[in-house]
């Protein structure tokens, strides 16, 4: 696309979105009236159930069945994974894997993978800014954000990831880099979608909350002869409760097609639309932290509490929201999703399968949103830190009323485009080998991504839209105003923009030696180049490139004392490289000089049993997760956004996780994890960091939901959550605090068919917060509640013709 064109098509999309915004609160029956979603599932659906056809088991090879939405059983307990080069059972991988099955997710109402990931223990959230929107999670104290997977391939888009298609979700920690390619520090996430089963049903929720919410799924399947169909789609419009203005809208459809070629060959198509239009939420800041010195870790500033003590978030009402409510730059963010998939499955021999896969991704984000900074005095002081930098707004001193404090509202606009097109060829199979059984895959894998960015030009040509050092673009921080006034808009900036091309070459043999060992290794190469361009950077950085070849590696062991349980050891390699984003960063000492990747090396030891006659699963693990070569500051002294960097230094998570799933008796599920974090930053150069904890890395988190069917038709349940309190930047001035949190629920099955459900989160209103960075902090909703209505039909459901009186024949 030429930059003309590109040009034009950003100016036809800001005159669309600068338009203000006007909040719409239909009811369930007009949003689906209106909604052609709705009428293509209905009638999708309704071809599906009157094609009829008996459930069927895929033929050879195919992803486990997972139990569809409805009242059809399900459970808690999982022993299988859909990985398909990670071909054996849970109980026999040698790491941590955490699945979240649907009976879970459809117990707790979870509606996007962010809820579905916080029953896991061991995960947080990174709040969004201007460079990480979407999704954010943190595993085991490492970014995850570009380690996220649907269905074993790459999901690189900025959006909110909603589990309307969705069968479970799964988490990958542990030494996996083999199997994902770079990153996976921490582990990496692994949604399954749902795709035909053979199956002929039509599922249906309809929920409603406590906040004048609502939300509507649709899920249905059938079969024709050797064509199997089915198609989910989703429609919310959900405020977010106790957070002022803030609220999601989303919509998707997912249809899928599956054609069996005979008894050995299967084609599955799939396409995937989601779209969101949202108010962003970048919650409250932090006050005034102290600061240390880079050069010896001695205090500089004593900070809020005049002592240097570490600062919480600003303590004012959970539902204060800073941003731009109205006018033609009010807060807004809206994405669109598209992600179309081709595969097709061959049994070449009963013990042996290929898989090719194509998957073109395309998201589309835009956002306007509001980050609140620059806490200040009632008066908001201006100060001028160095004669080379411009005016500041001083910190309030030590112990200055909240109520008097005000903060400015750096208000941003920027768009990024993401696309993606990738092809995956897996081999799996089994064969012996003198006596010994070998369970193998190998795959290879070619990509090509890019990603399109541009920022608009905001006051005296800056950054933003609002300076929040500008009065005008400031309020009090206890009671915030309301404000139209969203600063300018001066035209968009230079775009960058990036294209990425991925080869890997992947291979896994785990060899039974006898009924008690079996020993495994694994091994990955990537050659990753990425070619970025930055047409707001000096002629000499302006382009920029870089090329890295990776090879990790997973060595290990399995040892089965007794059938159902075992003992693992791992040991293994992944790389986090520069590019790994899309974008690339010249070195101030050295015009084009970019760093080689950091190595990151993990060991992990753990148990596995199913007890209680194979009704529950028991986990349990002890790690160790070391960043060999951290990026560090060339001069501790500067530290800044552009600051040169070198590697050098060493970053450690020691710690141990335990978990249990399943069923104790036949009425009473647990779904339960308990994570234990200790990190340290061992060596750097930056003497306000050395020795510190990683952040975003709560030493511990424990998460618990149970249900219990008190008669077969009423089932009552509820769980806790509980994280320490956490640092939110390296250097451990500012801090989340811990938090217990309680949620209930109960169902009842009003008819054969369908189910009444209750949610009740946060029972006791606790104040704690769902994301959080350096920069500020998002609360979590207080208590509110949402009351679902789910129904479950099959053929056999379906009212049968009348024959006409007479008919005998």
């Amino acid at each position: 696309m030429s930059p003309m064109i590109r040009s034009r098509k950003r100016a036809l999309k800001h005159e669309e979105l600068v338009a203000p915004h006007k909040k719409q609160e239909p009811g369930v029956v007009q949003a689906a009236a209106r909604s052609p979603l709705s009428h293509a599932a209905v009638g999708l659906a309704s071809m599906m159930l009157a094609t009829g056809g008996a459930a069927a088991q895929d033929a050879g090879g195919a992803l486990p069945t997972i139990d569809v939405l409805g009242d059809t059983g399900g459970s808690y307990q999982s022993t299988e994974q859909t990985i398909t080069r990670l071909p054996t059972a849970l109980k026999d991988t040698p790491q941590t894997i955490n699945v979240v099955p649907e009976k879970v997710i459809q117990d707790q109402a979870l509606v996007s993978m962010e809820d579905a990931l916080r029953t896991v223990p061991g995960i947080t959230f990174s709040a969004g800014e201007g460079g990480q929107q979407g999704d954010s999670p943190i595993i085991r104290g490492f970014a995850a954000r570009g380690d996220i997977f649907r269905d074993g391939i790459r999901d690189p888009g900025w959006y909110t990831r909603d589990l309307f298609n969705a069968d479970r979700v799964e988490v990958y920690k542990g030494p996996s880099a083999f199997a994902f390619g770079r990153g996976s520090t921490g582990g990496a996430i692994n949604t399954v979608s749902k795709l035909p089963t053979g199956a002929s049903f039509i599922d249906g929720i309809i929920s409603g909350t406590s906040e004048a919410g609502y939300r509507a799924v649709i899920d249905a399947s059938g079969k024709k002869d050797n064509i199997s169909g089915r198609i989910a789609a989703m429609y919310q419009d959900v405020p977010t409760p106790d957070r002022d203005n803030v609220y999601t809208k989303r919509w998707g459809v997912a249809p899928s097609v599956k054609v069996d070629m005979g008894l050995q060959t299967r084609a599955i198509f799939s396409y995937i639309y989601q779209g969101e239009e949202s108010i962003p939420d970048y919650g409250i800041p932090y006050l005034p932290a102290p600061t240390y010195r880079a050069t010896n870790g001695t205090l500089n500033n004593p900070g809020y509490y005049g002592n240097g003590q570490p600062t919480p978030p600003v303590p004012v009402p959970r539902s204060n929201w800073f941003g731009v409510v109205g006018g033609p730059l009010a807060d807004l963010v809206k994405t669109e999703t598209h992600i179309l998939t081709a595969k097709l499955e061959h049994d070449i021999a009963p013990d042996l399968k290929i898989t090719n896969a194509t998957r073109y991704i395309s998201s589309n984000r835009f956002a306007r949103v509001t980050s609140p900074r620059s806490l200040g005095n009632a008066t908001s002081d201006l100060v001028v830190p160095e004669p080379s930098s411009g005016p500041a707004i001083a910190a309030p001193p030590p112990g200055y009323p909240v109520n008097l404090m005000t903060i400015g509202r750096e208000h941003f606009q920027i768009e990024t485009d993401n696309t993606m097109l990738i092809n995956q060829t897996d081999l799996t199979g089994k064969f012996d080998t003198g006596g010994l059984q070998h369970t193998f895959a190998v795959g290879v894998e070619a990509s090509r991504e890019t990603r399109d960015q541009v920022r608009a030009i905001g006051m005296n040509g800056g950054r933003t839209l609002c300076d929040p050092v500008d009065i005008r673009c400031r309020t009090n921080v206890f009671s915030p105003l309301d404000t139209s006034f969203g600063g300018e808009f001066n035209g968009w900036g230079p775009p960058n923009s990036s294209v990425s091309t991925n080869f890997a070459i992947y291979a896994f043999d785990q060899v039974k030696l006898n009924e008690f060992f079996e020993l495994l290794g694994s091994v990955r190469y990537d050659r990753l180049k990425t070619d970025y361009e930055d047409l707001a950077a000096s002629a000499a950085t302006r382009n920029l490139s870089r090329t890295d070849g990776m090879f990790s590696w997973r060595v290990g062991g399995v040892f089965h004392p007794t059938t159902n349980t075992s003992i693992y050891a791992a040991h293994g390699t992944s790389f986090n490289p520069t590019a790994e984003f899309g974008t690339l960063s010249a070195q101030p000492t050295g015009p084009t000089q970019i760093l080689d990747p950091e190595k990151n090396v993990t060991t992990e030891v753990g148990a596995k049993a199913d007890v209680l006659g194979g009704r529950l699963s028991l986990t349990g693990a002890v790690f160790r997760i070391e960043k060999t070569n951290l990026r560090i500051p060339l001069d501790p002294t500067n530290t800044g956004r552009n600051a040169a960097q070198q590697l050098g230094g060493l970053a450690r998570v020691d710690g141990f996780e335990l978990g249990a799933a399943g069923k104790l008796t036949d009425q009473w599920s647990v779904f339960a994890g308990y994570s234990y974090l200790d990190s340290k930053i061992v060596e750097t150069n930056n003497l306000a960091e050395l020795g510190r904890e990683l952040p975003n890395t709560p030493k511990h988190n424990f998460t618990l939901w149970t249900t219990y069917d008190v008669t077969p038709d009423w089932t009552v349940g509820g769980g806790v959550t509980y994280a320490s309190d956490a640092w939110v930047n390296t250097t451990n001035t500012s801090y989340v605090p811990d938090y217990w949190k309680v949620d209930l629920m109960t169902s009842y099955k009003v008819t054969k068919n369908s189910t009444l459900q209750l949610n009740i989160y946060n029972l006791t209103d606790a104040k704690y917060f769902a994301q959080y960075y350096g920069g500020h902090a998002v609360p979590a909703s207080g208590r509110w509640a949402m009351l679902s209505y789910r129904v479950h039909f099959t053929p056999e459901d379906m009212p049968k013709p009348i024959k006409p009186a007479g008919y005998f024949k």
